[in-house]
């Protein structure tokens, strides 16, 4: 399933509509509560004409969260409590 660019960028005239997903949720162990770093890079990518992809390193989108549930970005506190969500299903659903 590609993770589709809701802004794709177009290079030497190619469009780039896709993302490579590098995503990583470590968690942040605090005094009070247990929270999650997020580190995340968007790679843009396209698929060519023979089924073949061409990606741009160089066009990276690096995103950060320190504490995702701190930073007081919605869409972001609501991707990660979704992703947390699946893995937890994934456990459960393998008896892990």
């Amino acid at each position: 399933m590609p993770i589709q660019s809701t802004n794709p960028i177009t290079v030497d005239g190619n469009v780039y509509p896709y993302f490579l997903v590098n995503l990583a949720i470590s968690p942040l162990v605090k005094p009070t509560d247990i929270g999650a770093s997020v580190a995340m890079r968007l790679t843009p990518y396209r698929v060519l004409e023979d089924g073949s992809s061409v990606s741009l390193a160089d066009n990276s989108i690096p995103i950060t969260y320190l504490d995702v549930f701190d930073s007081g970005d919605t869409d972001a506190i609501n991707a990660a409590a979704t992703i947390m969500g699946a893995l937890q299903t994934f456990i459960n659903e393998k008896n892990i």
